[in-house]
């Protein structure tokens, strides 16, 4: 994209300038959003056949006019306009760097189209609409209503109503997990409780193991306090302890964030043996791991893996979960459980930020779990989940180029995609955009800004027609734009249906 706009060396505006002014364009038309990773520039250099310097000129005048942020070691980012621009009160001094990083505007991105009507969307990893039991908590929300309304509409307890925490606890300990009531903090969604967590433990420029790609969530909650993300790269089995261990010894973060069930956004989930690996590792070097399940109550078929919670007793995990994603993105409702000293901490923060989350949609959701109505849900949901994710591999390998790999997840909301690196994402996002088809961008999930080949494409909120005609359009628009010398298959790769995770 940018390496095609053209220099006017006749101009009297100097190429800085002209290249600086085409970025602006290229943003204010909509082809590269807030968080966009700008070509390093000794690469944008090159293609444009100018110095290096004008292209670093041209960044830091994107800098100082607040269109773009520079990132050491990772590049840099464009940013939203400053409200300044679009206001002529400017009463206010600038805004702090913790909502104008790179990874807040990706999240904030994400969000934008999660919620889009436009097109046929393959971004929100949240339930379909039409799957929402919307009657069943209607009952339940009557009920909280009753006997005792009063209560439920008033403040409550920091920590949750009671009896939420223990029907909470009560599914852990089906899971395995030693915990009570007691122990556990009920948050507003996952997202609230991960940033507790990071902001209890981590200081400005304080180090954090993270796998690599991970969830933009994650990534927007550390930027925002300034940590340092310690990306370690995943297979099919997770996170790599080989090289998770090199980085443990060398860098000694306080936290290692993991999702080892269905990985958002590679699905990869990992075995037995190297969820043991990884708390081995974890309790040799002293590393609290927060542990994000996400998923693990949408799985299709066989058991549920035990947690790390599960298998370490507690003892140096910090446990995270949600029922956006299993039940409904609405509620707004998550947990954690962690070691005693370590909750008490998390609660007192809590109170700071919020006093505590909604009574009466604690009170409807245990009325709801109460009667049974999650495993209602979930018996209907889960077939109907499979049914798309399989009509997405179909048209996966009717329509994307041999050479292309996906991942076959076994629970989920979502398919891993790579393309070959000389495919331009955002070029390809664009037109996608255009064409009417909406998908989450890889390099949205990487700490490093690499992964504009990838694509994570949700099936859950699509139908089967929407995936069918969804994933034609993306396959011919990367078709289209598939290198000559990689258009064929290599020994042993395949992106069929019956591919395993390629990473």
């Amino acid at each position: 994209m940018l390496e095609s706009l053209k220099i006017d060396c006749e101009s009297p505006v100097p190429v800085y300038r002209q290249i600086a002014g085409a970025i602006l364009d290229q943003a204010d038309a909509g082809g590269m959003a807030a968080g966009h990773r700008l070509p390093a520039t000794r690469d944008l250099a090159r293609s444009l056949g100018v110095n290096r310097n004008t292209v670093v000129a041209a960044y830091d005048l994107l800098i100082r006019d607040g269109r773009a942020r520079s990132h050491t070691g990772r590049g840099t980012f464009l940013v939203d306009p400053p409200v300044a621009e679009k206001h002529d009160d400017n009463w206010y001094g600038g805004f702090s760097q913790a909502v104008t990083g790179a990874a807040t505007a990706g999240l904030q991105s994400i969000y934008r189209l999660a919620i889009s009507t436009e097109g046929i969307s393959f971004v929100g990893s949240y339930p379909a609409d039409e799957l929402i039991p919307v009657r069943a908590f209607e009952r339940a929300m009557q009920k909280a209503l009753g006997a005792r309304g009063v209560r439920n509409l008033s403040y409550g307890p920091t920590a949750g109503q009671p009896e939420l925490r223990e029907a909470i606890a009560g599914r852990m300990r089906r899971d395995g997990s030693d915990v009570g009531a007691d122990d556990v903090l009920v948050t507003n969604g996952a997202q609230q409780a991960l940033q507790l967590v990071f902001r209890t433990f981590l200081d400005r420029g304080d180090p954090i193991a993270i796998e690599e790609p991970t969830y933009t969530g994650a990534l927007s909650a550390l930027e925002s306090i300034g940590a340092r993300p310690l990306g370690v790269p995943v297979d099919e089995r997770g996170i790599r302890p080989d090289l998770l261990e090199v980085v443990l010894e060398r860098q000694r973060p306080k936290l290692l964030y993991l999702q080892p069930t269905f990985h958002n956004p590679t699905t990869c989930e990992m075995d037995t043996e190297r969820r043991q690996q990884v708390l081995e590792l974890a309790r040799r070097y002293r590393c609290t791991i927060v542990e994000d399940d996400w998923g693990g109550e949408l799985r299709f078929k066989g058991q549920r893996l035990a947690t790390l919670h599960a298998m370490d007793g507690g003892a140096h995990v910090i446990y995270v979960s949600t029922f956006s994603k299993n039940l409904m993105p609405g509620l707004r409702l998550g947990w954690l459980t962690a070691p005693t000293p370590v909750l008490r901490r998390l609660i007192e923060l809590k109170r700071v930020q919020d006093c505590g989350t909604s009574p009466i949609l604690q009170a409807a959701l245990h009325a709801f779990l109460e009667e049974g109505e999650l495993e209602r849900h979930l018996e209907q949901t889960l077939p109907r989940y499979l049914a798309r994710r399989d009509a997405m591999l179909t048209a996966l390998e009717q329509s994307f180029p041999e050479g292309a790999h996906w991942t076959r997840p076994r629970g989920g909301l979502f398919i891993w995609v790579t393309l070959p690196q000389a495919i331009d994402g955002n070029d390809l996002f664009v037109t996608a955009r255009q064409r009417g088809v909406l998908y989450s961008r890889g390099e949205l999930f990487h700490s490093d800004g690499s992964g504009r080949h990838q694509l994570r494409l949700t099936y859950s909120a699509a139908t089967t027609d929407e995936i069918a005609r969804g994933v034609a359009t993306l396959g011919q628009l990367v078709r289209e734009r598939w290198p000559k010398d990689n258009d064929s298959r290599t020994d042993g790769e395949t992106g069929s249906v019956e591919a395993v995770p390629i990473f």
